[in-house]
């Protein structure tokens, strides 16, 4: 099936490049020690391919076992739990990029015998499954009471959109920033009242995490367009954790494509607005007005229950 025109698969409409380039590596980059490596440096050119939050923990782990890359013992991460031993060889991946030594990386790994290891589907599965979703919305609700408004609309955004946590603020904060600037629709697709977050490459779009389009109720598209929220995601945890309030925030996304599949929606859509698809497969198969459409009408009458309730809170 051919997309629209100027929408071929790995082409996105928008004036800034889709195409997600690693970042060059600085010159000279061979060290004999890992106390030489400039930690904020690095911190710095991870940013450019993934966000702030990321970033931050790709350094603290590859500052945490740089030793494996300069000692050449891979085999030590193979003891690591399956979680942290996928953080640690993303991080140590990335050093090895950064200090061009990333074919030295590569032969230890094959070496050592390693795996790149994702969450099977089963574990995804069972990550929802014991996860108490009736205990998230309680939580929501509690926090809308609780918190200061500029906090409580992302949270409420966040759960009628199923955005990770940092795409969230990110995504509250760009329709804040447009709705000042009355430029609104070229993020918000007025017809299908759908954001697109694939105009904004940049912002939205990663090597393995992207979030394409979302919809959003009315009600809360006007909550943002009021309170114009300008947040963070570590503002958030700590307005949480002044009001004595745990952090769920994780649970919202949870929240969002449950909710969504159990009204009946199909998991490949839910796939989609969650961003679990690749970018060919967005482009070639979902951007079509009329299959959108579709889409919204059962995500938004979906959700629509959840909102009522928390926005009554």
């Amino acid at each position: 099936m051919m997309g629209l025109p100027g929408f071929e698969p790995g082409s996105f409409p928008h004036s800034h490049k889709a195409a997600l380039r690693e970042p060059k590596s600085p010159k000279n980059p061979k060290l004999n020690s890992c106390l030489e490596i400039g930690w904020n440096d690095f911190e710095v050119w991870c940013q450019s391919g993934h966000t702030k939050a990321y970033a931050r923990k790709l350094r603290n782990y590859a500052k945490a076992y740089s030793y494996v890359l300069f000692e050449g013992k891979a085999s030590v991460l193979s003891g690591f739990s399956k979680g942290k031993r996928r953080n640690a060889m993303a991080a140590l991946a990335n050093l090895a990029k950064y200090l061009g030594v990333y074919k030295r990386w590569k032969t230890m790994v094959e070496e050592a015998d390693l795996k790149w290891q994702r969450r099977s589907q089963i574990e995804v599965f069972l990550s929802i499954m014991n996860t108490d979703l009736s205990d998230v919305q309680d939580w929501l609700r509690e926090a809308v009471q609780k918190l200061p408004e500029k906090c409580s609309s992302v949270l409420i955004f966040n759960a009628a959109t199923g955005l990770r946590p940092g795409e969230a603020c990110t995504s509250a904060g760009l329709l804040s920033q447009l709705a000042e600037a009355e430029r609104l629709d070229d993020y918000l697709n007025m017809d299908l009242k759908m954001l697109e977050h694939f105009k904004y490459p940049e912002l939205f779009l990663r090597r393995s995490k992207n979030a394409y389009i979302s919809f959003v109720p009315d009600d809360v598209l006007q909550l943002i367009k009021r309170v114009k929220p300008k947040i963070t995601p570590n503002a958030l945890k700590k307005a949480l954790s002044k009001k004595r309030l745990p952090n769920k925030i994780m649970g919202l996304r949870k929240l969002h494509g449950t909710t969504l599949r159990n009204n009946g929606i199909q998991s490949e859509v839910v796939d989609l607005l969650h961003g679990r698809i690749q970018q060919s497969i967005f482009l070639r198969h979902y951007y079509r007005p009329d299959i959108l459409a579709g889409i919204r009408e059962k995500a938004l009458k979906a959700i629509q229950p959840l909102i009522n309730e928390t926005l009554a809170a």
